[in-house]
């Protein structure tokens, strides 16, 4: 036994001697190396002159995978810009989307094809939803309506929205008796059981730049658009919903924060260009108000603050947000709540709320007595309201997007999978697999959510846990 370890000390030994001579020629071949002796084959890598790196991956989520309960192979409309069209709509249990060029409709629990409407490329993939009709417009600009159980035609207007410009803002607002179409800067008016077009109305400084806002009230649309002046600036418009004279407009005006008593409340964006934002710290949201259907001014507030530091000062004058009867609005790194109802001039907030990360993020709302608000990489962040508290809803990777339903966060993201996240607890509860990197909004309808992938549908039964 002795014998033998003494052997195998020797082996041992020889062993080291041999990796410690491998070792001197690797390092000197590393010298070499450093000293460009090098085969004249040799062609060393370019380095970049910029490397950056916008994602730092952490732990995967270890939570329960789903499986859909059904896919769909749909017509991909994810290439396409924003103004020119929606992948899919839910509505009522029924999933209605577009496939090999026709509008289909399928039954969101079990991906069952109900109907289809079209022939070839006609369908623009423009569809709304209202009171069991399906909207949607052809190719050549003409609004049609079909019954959503069983994809017949309702009516198929004969006039052509079309107007003579480039690639426009266009959406399908219906309303009680109207179905209203915008392309741009134009307005048309539908009546909805016939097709029939009412009248239409183009606000001609605007050149075609109109947003998708439209709001009906006691006999009056207000629509915004982007006009040209010194400064370019959004423009509030009322037009008679008879006939689509206009009533008035006001420069700089911006969407209604809200209608009462034959009263329209909305924000002024144009005196603030007017401001010298840099030197000065003094900041001011003016809400005006005005006469719904003679556009008379009958009064104005102002809620002022400053910013904190030294001059220059950040240009931005603080976004503002109505939720009931509180109007929350941002200031610096602050969010101040007002009680809309009753203002009185010279009052402060009725409290202030501390902005998540300072004033780098956007405000989206408030959701289950929570503030949201997003970064610019899409990353949603809150705080709540009975004690400013900071939260956030977190992923594994960067977001393709997010949709919430009360208690329900739904994130898509850019590795192929989608988060089901409990908003109340913020905890991840499953996961799906979609597989793909870009997604449009998530779904719901009758216990269902649908999940938008490049080409596919994927319908999910939510599990009790997100409730």
């Amino acid at each position: 036994m002795v014998s033998s370890n003494k052997n195998d000390r020797i082996i041992k030994n020889k062993q080291k001697r041999i990796r410690r001579v491998i070792a001197c020629i690797t390092a000197g071949v590393l010298t070499i190396h450093g000293a460009n002796i090098l085969p004249t084959s040799y062609v060393s890598a370019d380095k970049a002159d910029v490397s950056v790196r916008t994602w730092y991956s952490g732990s995967t989520i270890k939570v329960p995978e789903l499986k859909p309960a059904w896919t769909l192979q749909v017509d991909s409309g994810l290439e396409q810009s924003q103004g020119t069209g929606v992948q899919a709509i839910a509505e009522e249990g029924n999933v209605f989307a577009f496939s090999g060029n026709k509008l289909i409709a399928v039954d969101a629990q079990t991906g069952k094809r109900l109907w289809s409407y079209g022939n070839g490329r006609h369908l623009n993939r423009l569809i709304t939803y209202d009171q069991g009709i399906v909207y949607g417009m052809t190719t050549d600009k003409k609004p049609y309506a079909l019954h959503a159980k069983t994809g017949k035609l309702k009516w198929q207007a004969q006039s052509s929205t079309h107007v003579d410009a480039g690639e426009l803002t266009e959406a399908l607002v219906p309303t009680s008796d109207t179905l209203y179409a915008i392309n741009g800067s134009t307005t048309f008016a539908f009546d909805k059981s016939s097709g029939k077009l009412k009248w239409k109305a183009d606000e001609e400084k605007a050149e075609g730049n109109g947003t998708a806002y439209l709001e009906e009230a006691d006999g009056v649309v207000l629509r915004t658009f982007f006009v040209q002046g010194a400064l370019t600036s959004i423009q509030l418009n009322a037009y008679d919903k008879k006939t689509g004279k206009e009533l008035w407009e006001d420069f700089g005006q911006g969407d209604a924060l809200k209608i009462q008593d034959g009263i329209v409340y909305s924000i002024d964006y144009y005196s603030p260009m007017l401001t010298d934002y840099q030197s000065l710290p003094d900041r001011k949201v003016i809400v005006n108000a005005f006469n719904l259907k003679t556009g008379v001014k009958k009064g104005s507030r102002e809620y002022m603050w400053k910013l904190a530091g030294e001059p220059p000062y950040s240009y931005h004058s603080g976004d503002a947000y109505l939720a009931g009867d509180k109007l929350y609005i941002e200031q610096g790194d602050k969010v101040a709540v007002y009680n809309f109802n009753s203002y009185k001039a010279g009052e402060g907030p009725l409290r202030s709320l501390q902005r998540p990360d300072g004033d780098r993020l956007d405000m989206l709302g408030v959701v289950q007595e929570r503030l949201l608000f997003k970064d610019a990489s899409g990353k949603l962040v809150g705080v709540k309201l009975a004690n400013g508290q900071r939260i956030g809803w977190y992923g594994d990777a960067p977001v393709a997007h997010i949709d919430v339903y009360g208690n329900e966060i739904y994130m898509a993201q850019r590795n192929g999978t989608l988060l089901g996240i409990h908003m109340m607890k913020s905890k991840p509860v499953f996961r799906v697999k979609t597989g793909a990197d870009l997604h449009e909004a998530t779904l719901k309808t009758n216990g269902m959510i649908i999940i938008q992938a490049e080409g596919r549908l994927m319908g999910v039964k939510v599990p009790a846990s997100m409730r």
